[in-house]
């Protein structure tokens, strides 16, 4: 799995000292009894025009840090700034307009994409929700998705199975 950023300004993603753990619940009560770190004191600075890949061993915690940067999982601790921005503080229609500018890619190609719809619908669908209704804009920025990607316009139309790893 890498962690995408579109990134615009220097160092535009800051995770300071993240922490995020679960608990563990026991007893007849199910009260905390212990809990596992699953991520303790993560810092990294991805800067303008920098590709940063987040590895390591299975369930070292990279999935934890970066669903939590998003804030889709709560942190117990630390900071996280995009472009200027306290992450952990936003209100829920800023995280929105945030979370258009940054994505979790998983590492799975095959069961990350809807083996059903065609890959320009796929990359349209995230347009849509995002409140892009025109489909001719919806389009164009299909076409230029593909092309940064070096795919040509006519990928669109074909099915996540007609790619290769890859592609995919």
């Amino acid at each position: 799995m890498a962690f995408s950023v579109d990134v615009e300004k220097k160092d535009t993603l800051v995770v300071q000292n993240l922490k995020t753990y679960f608990p563990v619940r026991s007893g007849i009560f199910q009260r905390v009894s212990a809990w596992v770190k699953a991520v303790d004191d993560v810092s990294f600075t991805v800067k303008e025009g920098e590709t940063f890949g987040l590895v390591g061993e299975s369930g070292c915690g990279k999935t934890t840090v970066s669903r939590s940067i998003l804030r889709l999982i709560p942190a117990n601790g630390g900071s996280v700034f995009f472009e200027g921005q306290d992450v952990f503080n936003l209100r829920s229609n800023e995280l929105k307009a945030l979370r258009r500018n940054m994505q979790i890619v998983f590492q799975d190609p095959y069961s990350s994409l809807d083996p059903r719809m065609p890959v320009g619908d796929i990359i349209a669908e995230s347009l849509l929700i995002h409140g892009v209704k025109d489909s001719k804009q919806r389009n164009v920025v299909v076409q230029e998705m593909l092309a940064k990607v070096g795919l040509n316009p006519y990928h669109a139309h074909r099915y996540p199975h007609e790619f290769s790893g890859g592609q995919r």
